[in-house]
């Protein structure tokens, strides 16, 4: 095969091979070529994923580029990275390295925006209705999750309790003792992103075991939860620092809050006058002028 000194000897390979390419691999060179930073990050799985291929093919593809398995693959593309940033000493991670910050908030908005739309594809319809009647049926919710994953899990608490079905967001720290007080009627909603939590796994394996139904929430379809969850929704989201963006997750949890709010309109009302008679000592009814003795607090009188 020919190169070029300009052009990375990945980037020939793929151009030269293209045409010749079956249909999936074709699909996978289209994956890395939209996105050829992010693409040398991902795994083999997010690959096939991204591609929406499997992995078999993503290996036949690298080599039928030439290239020994997957690894060597991904370390030319990383290679190709590091020569387009104009020296083979640049780490793929400077690459990444935002500097613009209206530019990168554009681009935040993109992939977001993209995430979402991955999210409507990959989710299933009847698995959200089904997930939907268990947070109504069982008598006690608990969710669970560590790093991010807690993050998510007291956004969905706030948004379903507000909806009118409490839940308890799990301590990472006592994670034992709050999975062994669930009861065959309760429901344990475990969330973990890739890099998954073991706690978070083993957690949805005890209450499995025990007869407590498992509601699943990760990034992938075949996440390490899927085995031991009765139901398991996928939520796409990764951002510029290859992390998680909250906002699939939280336009989920939002959509959930509606539909649960929807069901009792009535009672949410009720909650929410009650909620607000009982805070309403916090709250002021005066912002200004900022005066001493200006700030008054409801229920008081001057």
């Amino acid at each position: 095969m020919s190169s070029t000194s300009a052009v990375p000897d990945i980037q020939v390979r793929i151009a030269e091979a293209y045409r010749g390419l079956p249909e999936a691999q074709r699909a996978i060179a289209n994956a890395l070529m939209a996105d050829p930073l992010l693409g040398a990050l991902w795994g083999i799985e997010s690959t096939a994923e991204r591609a929406g291929v499997s992995m078999g093919s993503v290996m036949r593809f690298a080599k039928r580029l030439g290239y020994r398995g997957y690894s060597d693959f991904r370390n030319a593309l990383r290679e190709a990275c590091n020569a387009r940033s104009g020296g083979s000493e640049t780490e793929l991670a400077d690459l990444e390295v935002p500097t613009d910050l209206y530019g990168t908030l554009a681009e935040v908005v993109q992939r977001d925006s993209q995430h979402l739309l991955r999210m409507i594809q990959l989710v299933d319809h009847s698995k959200l209705q089904q997930a939907a009647e268990l947070l109504l049926q069982t008598r006690h919710r608990l969710i669970l999750g560590r790093g991010v994953g807690h993050v998510m899990g007291l956004i969905l608490a706030y948004y379903l309790t507000q909806a009118g079905v409490p839940c308890s967001a799990a301590l990472p720290s006592d994670f034992s003792n709050q999975a062994a007080n669930l009861e065959p009627q309760d429901l344990l909603v475990a969330i973990s992103f890739h890099p998954y939590s073991r706690e978070t796994v083993d957690a949805a394996v005890f209450a499995k075991q025990n007869g407590v139904t498992v509601l699943a929430i990760s990034d992938r379809s075949d996440s390490p939860l899927a085995d031991h969850a009765d139901i398991l929704i996928p939520v796409p989201s990764e951002n510029l620092l290859f992390g998680y963006s909250l906002t699939s997750f939280s336009a989920m949890a939002h959509a959930f809050a509606i539909v649960l709010a929807s069901r009792d309109q009535s009672g949410i009302l009720k909650r929410l006058k009650a909620a607000d008679k009982v805070a309403q000592p916090l709250f002021v009814d005066h912002w200004l002028p900022m005066q001493p003795g200006a700030i008054q607090r409801r229920g008081t009188k001057k």
